[in-house]
């Protein structure tokens, strides 16, 4: 059974359980739209859908290539004029800290600025990066070791030729990781004084109580999340084509 098949019998056997709920239950149509509710509201936006699906994957395509950037290239960077030791513990404590709660700064320094959004995405998924990169610079397997004691090249040396494809190995599930969290605060972003976007969408579908909007911008928020996530494990299996 090819995985095309085994996606299609998965959504038809969603779609039976969620008319099977509303039947058996009695759900009234406000508090669980039903199929043909959500296929009506596509009929309805069809027009501006495509704008807000395009308007969030660009927000986080554009995010997720200056996370990499910031997060792989920083790291190389801070190794190489031994920085990165010092660094650590306040890239660490950063972290930890969910970029969803950033929001309200970012609000006062940036207002509704897209600018301030993909700031935002950037940060929340280039300190992931960075981390999982300073972790394979930081700690280099006894391999990595014994080769440079062997040339007698110190650590930090060969950033581009040696570190940079060892970081590139090691953070695709960084990276997904990241990409989850991406679309997490992409919605609660767009929420938050944007005019396009399926978070945009949402929020302007619960002040008219849509909820089969709400719940069709949700699911193409699962659908955009799965793609996405097949595209990256598909690009980065190229891009680290010396592991194959």
């Amino acid at each position: 059974m090819t995985k095309f098949v085994k996606s299609f019998i998965s959504i038809f056997l969603l779609l039976i359980i969620w008319v099977g709920i509303e039947i058996i239950f009695d759900i009234p149509e406000r508090y669980l739209p039903s199929p043909m509710s959500v296929i009506n509201a596509i009929i309805d936006l069809q027009e501006k859908l495509p704008w807000h699906i395009l308007a969030t994957t660009t927000r986080i395509g554009v995010s997720l290539v200056l996370g990499i950037l910031f997060g792989v290239f920083g790291t190389l960077i801070l190794h190489r004029l031994k920085l990165l030791q010092f660094f650590m513990p306040s890239f660490n404590a950063l972290r930890a800290v969910p970029p969803v709660a950033l929001i309200p700064f970012f609000l006062l320094w940036f207002g509704f600025s897209e600018i301030g959004r993909i700031i935002l995405l950037t940060l929340g998924l280039g300190i992931n990066v960075l981390v999982a990169s300073a972790n394979v610079v930081h700690f280099p397997s006894e391999h990595d070791k014994i080769l440079f004691r062997s040339f007698n090249i110190p650590m930090n040396k060969l950033a581009l030729h040696w570190w940079l494809p060892r970081i590139l190995e090691s953070i695709l599930p960084t990276l997904r990781f990241g990409l989850a969290t991406a679309i997490g605060v992409v919605v609660v972003a767009e929420m938050l004084g944007s005019q396009t976007g399926l978070g945009y969408l949402i929020q302007t579908s619960r002040a008219t109580f849509s909820l089969n909007v709400i719940l069709l911008a949700t699911a193409i928020f699962g659908i955009l999340t799965s793609l996405l996530d097949n595209a990256l494990i598909n690009l980065w299996n190229k891009i680290v084509f010396w592991r194959k």
